[in-house]
């Protein structure tokens, strides 16, 4: 029986590295190519849980629709606001954390005039359980768990063989090298912006049945995205997926030993313990 629940808190633990990962990365890509940090990144998890409140809950859309629709409703709303309001602040860390703060507060306001700031649930498009090796497991948290991979996986792809990826790495090394080629600074700057709001979205329509959605649902998930990135290195994807799996795991496993809060303040203590070891995070560069 104890074994059989380690094994289920993994698993929970690995799913939620893998939602943690999606914000993560998302950052992680504003970060290296822009040279600013988005704080209201979290309010296009939000607004990824609204999209599967409305799409699934209210009008019956697929799953698998309803994430396709968030990457292209958000992303676009995360292209539009990286051109109107972060493209002046591009490598200006301090100007761009002012607008970002802003941005959080407007985005907040505007959900809780549009959605109302009561909690919304979606309800749960897979349900049941899948016993495995005689251990059972949730098909809900199975199906988000695999889904996240599998983003991360096309991510991974997208970055190292399409053009568009070879362009981002190349501005991301050395975006002054990077226009002499031809690069269009700019348009890849807006680009990664728009990719990163998208995982944000598909984040939060992946855990929205899982809890509920409110205007306010952003606000842990960007702390964690910022505990991974530290963790990780800032600016390393694949330290971005170290970290999140440490993180997920370590919370999935302390959640049988530890209160809520608790489990809460592990991550900040994972972080302490590595920065005092590894300033520049696990897989961070000098």
């Amino acid at each position: 029986m104890e074994s059989q629940l380690l094994i289920q808190a993994l698993v929970n633990g690995i799913m939620l590295g893998m939602v943690y990962v999606l914000v993560a990365l998302g950052l992680t890509l504003v970060f290296s190519i822009m040279e600013v940090i988005n704080f209201a990144h979290g309010e296009f998890y939000m607004l990824g849980g609204y999209t599967a409140y409305y799409l699934i809950a209210q009008l019956g859309l697929n799953y698998f629709l309803t994430i396709a629709a968030a990457v292209v409703v958000v992303g676009f709303l995360g292209w539009m606001i990286e051109k109107l309001l972060f493209r002046p602040f591009r490598k200006d860390l301090l100007g761009a954390f002012i607008v970002s703060l802003g941005l959080v507060w407007v985005l907040q306001s505007a959900a809780m005039l549009a959605f109302g700031s009561l909690e919304k649930s979606v309800p749960s498009p897979f349900r049941g359980v899948l016993k495995v090796l005689g251990i059972y497991f949730s098909l809900e948290r199975l199906i988000v768990t695999v889904t996240a991979i599998v983003l991360v996986a096309a991510l991974y792809l997208f970055i190292q063989f399409s053009r568009e990826g070879r362009a981002m790495r190349a501005v991301a090394q050395d975006s002054d090298a990077a226009a002499l080629q031809g690069i269009n600074v700019a348009r890849i700057s807006s680009l990664a912006f728009a990719v990163g709001a998208g995982l944000a979205a598909t984040a939060g329509v992946l855990i929205a049945p899982l809890f509920f959605v409110s205007p306010f649902i952003g606000d842990l998930p960007i702390v964690k995205a910022f505990i991974i990135i530290i963790l990780g290195g800032m600016g390393s994807i694949p330290g971005a997926l170290l970290g999140g799996l440490i993180l997920g795991l370590a919370e999935g496993v302390g959640s049988i030993f530890l209160s809520i809060p608790a489990v809460n303040l592990l991550g900040f203590v994972i972080v302490m313990a590595v920065l005092l070891v590894r300033p520049r995070g696990l897989l961070g560069h000098a």
